[in-house]
């Protein structure tokens, strides 16, 4: 595992920097290019291929396959921006501001922005919301849906478009409202959008990390955050959220990977538990349990499987939330939207 982990490291470090890179002989590319799709940095990697020696690129059947995939992701990222802008336009129209949170926002970070690979759309529209919803249900011909906790949905020119009126989920853990709370403080002001970027894609991850898994995409996004922002974002505040919300620990690994993988430097403290920075890696590159996609009855028991296997990740990125207060929350949020049962929202 540490040879390939190495290796996928390498490529997208060689992706961001430019500099050269290596594969060993005996190199599986295939398997390599099915783990860099699974973690969404398929098309990132592919930069990589200029900076390696001829002899140990890719093989044509892996090669012609891993460009094509790289073409159809800027393709789709290119179709993504353009709805994106039409419907920043349609609200511009009626004086609504639109905050991008993630997606093209971060993309802007890479080499090259149509490189970072994508599904939805997350808009923030700060007070006007509903008014949002009504504009895109009426100009654009949608149906928006509210089956979710912070933030309506609806699809447009075949892109699903996530409005939200929070940033964060303030049912679950318990521990979000008095984030939530922070970070719209921080949008409000436009001096402290770097401090508000890099809480919300360490409170997104932590989410993430603690209900299922993050992936490569967001160690990349990470860094080159972190990285963009080393001197406008006010990283005491961000300590402080980090400590006061209960994932002081897992943003510490984060660091020490991606100072180990990446080479970054930023203010925020490193972890110097190799044993868990190893378990966070390997279950970052490859995940631990299967998805079970079918929205039946088989799905609710995978879920569960899946919150019994994962609580080693809510200590590490819930700290503050006890066991049992993140259970019942976790039962009154999907109560609260029964759908959310069986599908995958």
């Amino acid at each position: 595992m540490t040879g390939e982990v190495a290796v996928l490291f390498g490529l997208l470090r060689s992706a961001l920097t430019g500099e050269p890179t290596d594969a060993p002989a005996g190199t599986d590319w295939q398997r390599l290019f099915q783990l860099l799709q699974q973690n969404h940095v398929a098309a990132l990697a592919s930069e990589a291929f200029s900076h390696l020696p001829q002899e140990q690129k890719p093989p044509r059947n892996v090669l012609i396959p891993w460009l094509s995939e790289r073409e159809k992701a800027a393709a789709w990222y290119r179709h993504q921006l353009g709805v994106q802008q039409e419907i920043e336009a349609l609200m511009q129209q009626h004086g609504i501001e639109t905050l991008v949170l993630k997606g093209t926002r971060l993309a802007r970070l890479y080499p090259q922005a149509e490189l970072r690979e994508f599904s939805d759309l997350d808009l923030y529209f700060y007070s006007r919301h509903h008014e949002a919803d009504q504009l895109a249900a009426k100009h654009l011909g949608v149906q928006v849906s509210n089956d979710s906790h912070h933030h309506t949905k609806y699809d447009y020119r075949g892109v699903t478009v996530e409005s939200h009126y929070d940033f964060v989920n303030r049912h679950t853990p318990p521990s979000n409202r008095r984030f939530e709370a922070q970070l719209k403080e921080l949008a409000t002001t436009h001096s402290q959008l770097p401090t508000f970027e890099i809480l919300f894609l360490l409170r997104h991850m932590a989410g993430h990390f603690a209900a299922s898994r993050i992936t490569l995409r967001d160690l990349v996004d990470w860094h080159l955050l972190a990285s963009a922002h080393r001197s406008d974002a006010d990283w005491d505040v961000v300590a402080k959220a980090a400590k006061d919300s209960g994932m002081e620990g897992f943003v510490g690994v984060l660091n020490a990977i991606v100072a180990h993988r990446f080479g970054n430097e930023n203010p925020l403290h490193r972890s110097e538990d190799t044993a868990l920075i190893g378990r966070v890696e390997h279950d970052t590159v490859y995940g631990s349990l299967e998805e079970h996609k079918e929205e039946n009855l088989g799905r609710l028991l995978w879920k569960l499987r899946r919150y019994r296997a994962n609580r080693w990740k809510h200590r590490l990125a819930y700290s503050h939330d006890p066991a049992w207060r993140l259970f019942m929350a976790s039962l009154t949020a999907h109560a609260a939207k029964p759908r959310s049962i069986l599908h995958k929202m």
